[in-house]
């Protein structure tokens, strides 16, 4: 992943919790709001971990 790349997703995950913070001010639900954002940023690491390992394999053959 280039630098390019890791300040796009940096910006997303910026403004998506920016966007949740805004939420919550409005009355929105707490516990969904933080859950929705843990829950994104798991997938997102899970899926860099997947294809490092899925990279890291390759190799080694």
């Amino acid at each position: 992943m280039g630098e390019d790349e890791r300040r796009r997703r940096a910006a997303e995950q910026e403004a998506r919790a920016l966007r949740a913070l805004e939420a919550i001010r409005n009355g929105g639900d707490l516990g969904k709001e933080t859950l929705d954002l843990s829950n994104e940023y798991s997938d997102s690491l899970g899926t860099r971990v997947a294809a490092w390992f899925r990279g890291a394999r390759r190799r080694k053959d």
